[in-house]
């Protein structure tokens, strides 16, 4: 960090981390000082606020802004802004180690000093002592702003050479990083190697974690389904690949979208009930997607059938899609109707090379006279010709 650089971040810190005990101070330093001129909190205040404008202008410390550092640490023998201010200065002048001795000074006097905590965590990261610099990290969060401030820089710190065991001993000391940090990662899909190797394992109660949603549509929209789909099971925890219908019985697994069922709420409702049945309400009024799936079939030929029970005559256009992805293919279209012999409604279709990914969607489309229905879809099956 370049030296003017680091007493410009010294004066933003401070004043973000500045606490002033009266409103008066708080919002006119000038006014409090002129009832009060010689309080130690306005004399500080009024101190960093010319330190603040000598660092704009790219100027020096004058001897008599010195002076003032010099009677605040008289009048405030235990306030750590003399020491934090002179660290910085010690810096500026080259000599690092009584800058840091100057530091560790100002935390003394205040343990719970922002401030103090940010410049030793860049003293230590400066001088690679990795493991303390991330210490005074994960305290600093926890005191001002939270992780997510410090994510960026933790997740540039990640791509280079060492850090991978380093972060992962310093996620266990503070695991709230880890998903922030994975998160920031997953924005990029060429880290997907560099987030499994970060990633503790750990679940959430919470549901999926937005990094890894995140990681897995980043792949899918870079076009490497393969990988997308590798990643998706990796991390969701599914045993058997299969690349084809997944949770053909709509049972309710962690596994999330979008190589899982997600189920449409606008428009209409799509609700697994249990024993593999699917029970679907179509409102019938605009145009929505009620259940949907992407699948990885080969090239060749496959059939879709299906049993369906309902009153479906009055219905909308509701219907079965298959379109490749990402180009806009459709390789079967399916409408939900009854056959009356066996209630068992199928469609063959093709997948041609060329194809990668399918999307597989139960759609209802606003009719000519729309009504609502209500059905109900049991022994959901994909398989190809010649076997399953």
């Amino acid at each position: 960090m370049p030296a003017r650089a680091i007493v410009v971040v010294l004066v933003v810190g401070l004043l973000a981390f500045q606490v002033v005990r009266t409103a008066a101070v708080r919002h006119s330093p000038e006014a409090a000082a002129a009832l009060w001129p010689g309080h130690p909190d306005i004399l500080t205040d009024l101190t960093m606020a010319e330190v603040g404008a000598a660092a704009a202008r790219g100027g020096t410390l004058s001897p008599a802004l010195l002076r003032q550092v010099s009677e605040i640490a008289r009048k405030s023998p235990l306030s750590p802004e003399p020491f934090l201010i002179h660290g910085a200065l010690a810096q500026l002048a080259g000599r690092d180690r009584h800058a840091e001795r100057l530091y560790l000074e100002a935390l003394a006097r205040n343990p719970r000093s922002p401030a103090a905590r940010y410049f030793l965590a860049d003293r230590y990261l400066r001088t690679e002592r990795v493991p303390q610099a991330l210490g005074e990290i994960a305290v600093l969060s926890r005191l001002t702003v939270g992780a997510a401030a410090f994510a960026p820089a933790l997740a540039t710190y990640a791509k280079t050479p060492g850090a991978v065991p380093e972060l992962r001993r310093f996620f266990r000391m503070a695991p709230e990083f880890e998903a922030i940090v994975l998160g920031t990662l997953a924005t990029d899909p060429k880290n997907y190697d560099l987030i499994l190797a970060l990633w503790s394992g750990r679940s959430t109660q919470a549901g999926t974690p937005e990094w890894q949603t995140r990681i897995v549509g980043e792949l899918i929209d870079e076009g490497d389904f393969a990988k997308a789909y590798s990643a998706w099971r990796r991390l969701s925890g599914v045993e058997q690949p299969s690349g084809g219908l997944f949770n053909a019985e709509f049972k309710e697994l962690t596994a999330p979208p979008p190589f899982n069922w997600s189920f449409g709420s606008a428009g209409g409702l799509a609700d697994p009930a249990g024993g593999g049945r699917l029970e679907v309400i179509y409102f019938g009024r605009e145009d929505a997607v009620l259940a949907e799936q992407l699948i990885l079939l080969q090239p060749g030929r496959y059939a879709l059938s299906m049993d369906v029970s309902g009153d479906l005559r009055e219905a909308g256009d509701v219907a079965w899609t298959l379109d490749c992805v990402p180009k806009t293919q459709t390789l079967m279209r399916l409408p939900v109707r009854h056959d009356r012999s066996t209630g068992r409604l199928q469609a063959s279709f093709s997948v041609p090379p060329g194809c990668p990914a399918q999307r597989l969607r139960l759609a209802g489309q606003l009719g000519e006279f729309p009504k609502a229905t209500e059905f109900s879809i049991t022994k959901l099956e994909l398989t190809k010709a010649g076997g399953r």
